[in-house]
């Protein structure tokens, strides 16, 4: 018996993985630049709307200045989340082929969203606290008037990122650049657009800064 390591569907569209309730990797990337990852690891229906954030904010910076890495699973009879959510710490390169490819890359920056059942957003990952609260308040000045609290995850929190193996810091350099965002479902599903433009902001800032030095 052979068995194979890689979980996803690989010949599938997007369209087919839907309809018989696959699981589906998906990249873009110029194969060269060190700035941004984008993530959405638990896209389609596993935590809706995300997958759509970071497509979102790579089409808003450019495949100059960013990389989506996203997956994307369906059940037809529901469940998707149980059927196809690896944790973001158990993301191996062994499973995914397309994650493989950037493993020896190193970025600046990664940015990973997730959705959780809480009612908040909360801002975690290793980057720099100053970073976080950039992007934290970015978001809450998108979601004013929404009734959605937004904030920093605190440390040892459950939904924090912290972890180094998280695949959010583990892509970035010296595991010290990843911003994970996880959001409620309401955040996700009627502000997810505005979420994702506030963040492309934030990020496009930091690029802009970077590149004039």
């Amino acid at each position: 018996m052979i068995l194979d390591p890689r979980c996803i569907a690989t010949a599938m569209t997007e369209e087919e993985a839907e309809k018989e309730g696959e699981f589906i990797e998906r990249l873009e990337d110029d194969g060269r630049h060190h700035r941004l990852v984008v993530l959405a690891p638990h896209g389609g229906a596993i935590e809706t709307r995300t997958d759509q954030q970071a497509e979102q904010v790579v089409a808003s910076l450019g495949s100059c200045d960013s990389t989506l890495w996203a997956c994307k699973g369906w059940r037809p009879v529901g469940n998707a989340y149980r059927a196809w959510h690896i944790s973001s710490s158990d993301l191996s390169v062994h499973s995914f082929p397309l994650l493989r490819s950037l493993s020896a890359r190193r970025f600046q920056w990664a940015l990973s969203f997730h959705g959780y059942r809480g009612n908040d957003v909360l801002i975690g990952g290793l980057a720099p606290a100053p970073r976080k609260s950039d992007v934290r308040d970015a978001i809450a000045k998108a979601l004013d008037g929404s009734g959605i609290c937004v904030r920093l995850a605190e440390p040892g929190e459950r939904h924090s990122g912290e972890s180094p193996s998280n695949l959010v810091n583990r892509l970035t350099i010296d595991a010290a650049g990843g911003i994970q965002i996880e959001q409620s479902r309401p955040a996700r599903t009627v502000h997810g657009r505005a979420i994702a433009a506030a963040v492309s902001e934030v990020y496009d800032t930091w690029i802009a800064t970077d590149n004039c030095r």
